[in-house]
């Protein structure tokens, strides 16, 4: 019998590059990540060979390429367990390229069904290690919270932050942004780092909500920016873009004007009516 399961997307209020460890090629990061409503569906049943089918989107990864086959490697390697084949079918809302943590979710919800499913008994530690090493952001999906994320996207702060009473729009303008590309282009233009406060909170206002590679992706792709002074003048309160897009998020005062963005941008992008995890204002967790 097929098991279904769900696996959300986030969004990072803040995103600071705080540091680049060259020989490491990996960069320090401090950011504010909120799991929102969006997300994907995993169908997986019992089958002769383990295998990965993505619906939904135009490419399609080879099973062996797959964050999932990844995941399930690294299970068994760590337990020293055969796992059952299986064929996994993810059903893509989340946009790829999108800055939406789509794949690592995926990676996270697929790594607690195999250890619930099996009864493999990993600990709270075990997961965590396992999730760091599947991808940077994986550890984030492990909780049902808003989180600040710091280190090289290991350390994991669950925090609650202030209700927003207002709503949130998706806009995500139907192409990719790379990642790896965002961080090289931010290398090469950025005039040194720095680092945010140990004590910096947040709150809804333009201090508190940034993502330091908006200006890059913005020069590199141009027509982020057209769409973000849009949703401006559409009448959305602020605009700011989640992770190394490209995605933008709009926050709206109204239902009113949340539905005329929806409206007015219908045709030339992908658009969703997010809400933030109920989790995000609580700072118990289910992990």
């Amino acid at each position: 019998m097929a098991k279904i399961l769900t696996s959300p997307a986030k969004i990072n209020l803040f995103l600071k590059l705080e540091g680049n460890d060259e020989t490491a090629k990996r960069h320090r990061i401090r950011s504010l990540m909120v799991p929102v409503s969006l997300a994907d569906r995993l169908i997986i049943e019992p089958a002769d060979a383990f295998s990965v089918e993505t619906l939904g989107i135009k490419e399609q990864i080879p099973t062996e390429n797959n964050i999932l086959f990844k995941t399930y490697t690294l299970v068994e390697n760590f337990t020293g367990t055969k796992l059952p084949a299986m064929k996994v079918v993810i059903e893509k809302s989340i946009p790829t390229g999108a800055g939406l943590g789509g794949g690592s979710s995926n990676a996270a919800t697929f790594l607690f069904f195999l250890n619930d499913e099996f009864s493999l008994g990993l600990n709270n530690a075990q997961i965590s290690g396992i999730a760091a090493r599947v991808g940077s952001d994986v550890p984030f999906f492990l909780y049902k919270s808003a989180a600040v994320i710091s280190g090289f996207g290991e350390i994991i702060q669950p925090v609650r932050i202030p209700k927003y009473n207002g709503f949130f729009t998706l806009v995500y303008p139907n192409f990719p942004m790379n990642t790896a590309l965002a961080y090289s282009l931010f290398d090469r233009q950025c005039k040194g780092y720095s680092a945010l406060p140990e004590d910096f909170g947040f709150a809804w206002d333009d201090e508190h909500i940034f993502n330091d590679f908006e200006s890059v992706v913005f020069n590199y792709l141009p027509r982020l920016k057209v769409l973000k002074e849009k949703l401006r003048n559409i009448g959305a309160e602020r605009v700011f873009m989640s992770g190394s897009g490209s995605t933008l998020i709009a926050m709206t005062k109204t239902e009113e004007t949340r539905n005329k963005i929806c409206e007015e941008l219908k045709n030339e992008c992908t658009v969703h009516k997010i809400s933030l995890f109920e989790g995000c204002f609580d700072t118990t967790s289910d992990f």
